[in-house]
């Protein structure tokens, strides 16, 4: 995310950073590591400088790009289950800009832009960590969770799944259409577990 400077902007010195920003990873679409703060600085018409007072890398600020030309549709019910939520998430269709359908496309081809976007961006993932709360807490006063459950820890594994199952999709030359798939298929892994009910206490044994 920008650093608090940034939304100090006039709204217009604003667009103007990002819109310079959009047009230089575009142009390098196929090559990010070529694309340059310096040139965004000069397509922007501030000093390079600026640019690290108000972003913390070139990375932050493709992904803070990135997300103003994503939104989110969100179908679920804060009385649904965690499971349910997960299903939910897996089938929800993001709505692009055309100019966020290349950043999207520069993104998949870049599995560090990918994994900072997921694990690196601390303010983004607390508040995914928020989002997820409401339905483990809702299975936990169901009694449907485990005891001594650290939600932290779970909430953290539920999150990374979306990165192994972009990872596995690479790894397999699978069209990334399929991720949806990928994830789900996972996400049951995740919460069903291997073993059959009762098979932990055998194995303690």
């Amino acid at each position: 995310m920008p650093k608090k400077t940034f939304f100090r902007l006039p709204q217009e010195k604003q667009q103007r950073i990002l819109t310079a920003a959009a047009e230089e990873f575009i142009e390098y679409k196929d090559n990010y590591e070529k694309s340059s703060v310096k040139r965004i600085a000069e397509r922007a018409d501030i000093a390079i400088g600026s640019i690290y007072k108000y972003f913390y890398d070139k990375n932050d600020l493709f992904l803070y790009l990135y997300s103003t030309h994503k939104q989110g549709v969100d179908t679920s019910s804060a009385s649904d289950t965690f499971y349910a939520f997960s299903q939910k998430e897996s089938e929800l269709e993001d709505y692009l800009t055309p100019t966020g359908e290349i950043l999207a496309e520069i993104l998949l081809n870049n599995p560090l832009l990918l994994q900072d976007l997921i694990f690196n961006q601390q303010e983004a993932m607390e508040t995914y960590f928020k989002t997820i709360h409401p339905y483990y807490q809702n299975d936990l006063e169901n009694g449907e969770l485990r005891e001594g459950i650290d939600e932290e820890l779970a909430s953290y594994l539920y999150t990374s799944l979306e990165f192994i199952a972009y990872h596995y999709c690479r790894r397999k030359d699978v069209n990334p259409s399929k991720n949806a798939s990928i994830h789900k298929a996972m996400a049951d892994l995740f919460f069903f577990g291997l073993y059959k009910d009762g098979r932990k206490e055998k194995f303690q044994k």
